[in-house]
């Protein structure tokens, strides 16, 4: 073996590792206020994106991951077309409360590319579809918090919280200062300031079969932090 054959695979690990090392180059964006939105994972089905686009819409989040090991299946795809076709595009993750925190930061990390321009990545907490806490209040409360600071120094940006009003009241109210928002909430505007607002899950948009979230970024989102 020569030395240049030696030299090469040396010279492209020292460029990985200086990659790696790098500060995220991420810079999210925000649609302005009054702006609409939906959400989408694999239980939306196909998305024809064409007919998608006749929609008064202004961004997309994308569900990507769910606990320590689920991939959405159309998550990738469907990053794809709607970045290529100029959305103010995110990625959320399902955080299940019995799973640990930091193995279910590396699924969302490994599932969503840092790039620059997104939404800010979003985790849902809420009690729907999720399982029994498997540790102590406080240990579970750890969890949470480990994960959301994973992603903050993955992506350069704290996490957008989704979430209901009773979950909120009972786990997060004190828990997280200066995190913005997403409060599902069917009967009206959330009674505090939020970042966005989904106000229906049973919207119908062009281009989705079935239901569809929607949501709203209202009057001062840009500054609705805890």
């Amino acid at each position: 073996m020569t030395l240049t054959r030696w030299i090469l695979p040396v010279l492209i690990l020292c460029a990985a590792c200086a990659r790696s090392a790098e500060a995220p180059d991420i810079e999210p964006v925000s649609p302005e206020p009054g702006a609409e939105g939906i959400d989408l994972s694999h239980h939306n089905g196909r998305i024809d994106w064409d007919r998608l686009g006749e929609a008064p819409l202004d961004f997309i989040y994308l569900k990507a991951t769910e606990g320590r090991d689920w991939k959405d299946p159309r998550f990738q795809d469907n990053w794809l077309e709607a970045t290529q076709r100029g959305w103010h595009v995110g990625a959320y993750h399902f955080y299940l409360l019995c799973k640990d925190g930091p193995g279910q930061a590396a699924n969302f990390i490994q599932s969503v590319e840092v790039r620059n321009g997104t939404l800010p990545p979003a985790v849902d907490l809420e009690y729907a579809h999720n399982c029994q806490p498997s540790a102590s209040r406080d240990a579970t409360l750890s969890g949470i918090r480990a994960f959301l600071e994973a992603l903050e120094a993955e992506y350069g940006t704290r996490p957008v919280l989704y979430t209901t009003p009773d979950f909120y009241a009972d786990w997060l109210a004190t828990e997280f200062p200066g995190y913005r928002i997403w409060m599902r909430s069917l009967s009206g505007p959330p009674g505090r300031k939020v970042w966005i607002w989904q106000y229906s899950m049973k919207g119908r948009v062009p281009g989705v079969e079935g239901f569809v979230d929607l949501n709203r970024m209202p009057e001062g989102a840009a500054q609705a932090t805890d």
